[in-house]
């Protein structure tokens, strides 16, 4: 049997995340000052793992300018890479939309929104990783450094 590597993503289907000026590539919380940040509201907080650097939620700093797209967008353009990708067979993609869930049964969701950081979610084998925007890059290079510690 295989273990799967599970990513799971918390936010609004319909929700469209509008890139700016100063694009995040699809993040929807480039920070107040200008530049691109995808971080806590006004504060520059980003979610890391203990043994992480701190970064943005989001990879689309400086890329080329596209169409907002919505949540749901995103997470069908995520699941189709992996689905394409070597690492397609350990990965396990799911989607709750904060609409549909009740968030008091989801602890870190929970403790997200009250500290006012912005969905999506992105929970990787349990771990919160990122917020406000999906980035492919990301999500797709942590899967791939957890596959390898799988095989390993």
């Amino acid at each position: 049997m295989i273990n799967k590597i599970k990513v799971d993503i918390f936010g609004i289907w319909d929700e469209v995340l509008k890139n700016n000026k100063k694009d995040c590539g699809g993040c929807s919380s480039s920070n107040r000052s200008g530049g691109c940040g995808c971080s806590k509201r006004n504060s520059g907080i980003a979610i890391k793992g203990a043994s992480q650097e701190a970064s943005g939620g989001c990879s689309g700093c400086g890329s080329k300018k596209s169409d907002p797209k919505s949540v749901g967008q995103q997470f069908n353009e995520l699941k189709n890479f992996i689905d394409s990708s070597a690492v397609r067979d350990f990965a396990e993609l799911n989607f709750y939309d904060l609409t549909k869930i009740n968030v008091l049964d989801y602890d870190d969701i929970r403790i997200l929104t009250e500290m006012d950081y912005e969905a999506p979610f992105v929970i990787i084998d349990g771990i919160v990783r990122y917020y406000g925007g999906i980035s492919i890059d990301l999500i797709y290079n942590d899967v791939k450094e957890l596959v390898e510690d799988i095989i390993a």
